[in-house]
C-alpha cells in the first residue's frame, strides 16, 4: 500500500508537473509557429496535440489525482482524450481538403 505523501513531496510533484506543462506549452508553440503554415503544417498540429495529450494526462494524474484511481476510470478518461484529439485531428484534415 503507497503512503501519503507529506506537503514537500506533494509540492516537487505539483511543481515538476507544472514544469512538464510550460515545457510541453513551449513545445506545441514552437511547432504551431514554425511551422503551422508551410507543407508541414499536418505534422505541426499532429505534434500539438501529441503535445496537448501528455498535458491533459498531467493535470489529470497530478492536479486531479486520478492517478490514484481504478484502472477503469483511467482507461475511461484516457479513452475520452485519445477520441477528442482524434475527432480534433479529423477536423483539421478536413478543413485542409
Amino acid at each position: 500500500m503507497k503512503m501519503r505523501e507529506n506537503h514537500q513531496q506533494w509540492s516537487r510533484r505539483l511543481l515538476r508537473a507544472w514544469a512538464l506543462l510550460v515545457g510541453l506549452t513551449l513545445v506545441s508553440l514552437v511547432a504551431v509557429l514554425g511551422f503551422g503554415h508551410s507543407e508541414a503544417g499536418l505534422l505541426a498540429v499532429m505534434v500539438a496535440l501529441g503535445a496537448s495529450f501528455f498535458k491533459a494526462r498531467a493535470v489529470l494524474d497530478h492536479f486531479l489525482d486520478l492517478r490514484r484511481a481504478g484502472t477503469g476510470w483511467r482507461s475511461f478518461f484516457y479513452g475520452s482524450l485519445i477520441l477528442i484529439l482524434l475527432v480534433l485531428l479529423a477536423t483539421y484534415i478536413a478543413a485542409e481538403k
